[in-house]
């Protein structure tokens, strides 16, 4: 985790420091070592909730965009008891999950249920072959006339994570890096994908009307590509 409670403050992981989970109240300890990005983590070594997981500098990086008092935030059912932390909540409560690592349906299904109103913004980089598949397989000239920009693509690779964000219900953007895209830094967001033929659409976004979007509380204003 990036925040812990030292002294009822909530701070960033130092060498040699001791804190508290502001999640569950246990004792963490700080990781600062030399190859992963530091991080808490509880003494224990229990884990306060089954859907986290290590973050990477991409992690840190999106986080970085948006108020420190929105990430890491305690989500709780009252009626099940269930409680999950989600990477960064508004006061409005939309969430947004960034995810490094593949998913299983069964955990994707219920983090969408449980979080309701949420995207998804998945790290497109962590296979450096899925970046250039992708650029081999899409389609250079826009398949609408008006509005956002929407391209077909064919999957070319044997990754599968058009395959597996496809069953997603929430939106899915993908960020395969700034320099992907002539232009301003793009995402790109799922409209469509059939695993048999490999083909899809998406859609082009720019990353930084989706940030102001969410830090002004407009989320609703994300409009569909096609």
């Amino acid at each position: 985790m990036r925040f812990a409670l030292v002294d009822n403050v909530k701070v960033e992981p130092q060498p040699k420091l001791h804190g508290v989970c502001p999640h569950c109240g246990e004792v963490m300890i700080s990781k600062c070592g030399r190859t992963k990005v530091w991080h808490w983590a509880h003494k224990s070594r229990e884990v306060c909730d089954p859907w986290w997981e290590n973050e990477t500098v991409w992690h840190r990086n999106w986080k970085n965009k948006f108020p420190v008092d929105w990430q890491e935030i305690s989500a709780f059912d009252d009626m099940t008891g269930e409680r999950h932390i989600a990477d960064v909540k508004t006061p409005d409560g939309f969430t947004i999950e960034f995810q490094h690592s593949p998913m299983r349906l069964e955990e994707m299904r219920a983090r969408e249920a449980f979080y309701k109103n949420m995207i998804w913004i998945v790290d497109g980089l962590r296979n450096d072959l899925d970046v250039n598949y992708f650029n081999m397989g899409l389609s250079r000239k826009p398949i609408n006339a008006d509005g956002p920009q929407a391209h077909s693509f064919k999957w070319l690779g044997k990754s599968r994570i058009m395959h597996n964000w496809s069953e997603a219900n929430s939106r899915v953007f993908f960020d395969f890096g700034d320099e992907f895209y002539t232009g301003k830094p793009m995402l790109w967001v799922l409209v469509g994908f059939e695993p048999k033929s490999k083909q899809g659409i998406v859609g082009v976004y720019p990353k930084d009307l989706l940030i102001e979007n969410i830090l002004n509380n407009k989320w609703c204003d994300i409009p569909s590509i096609v």
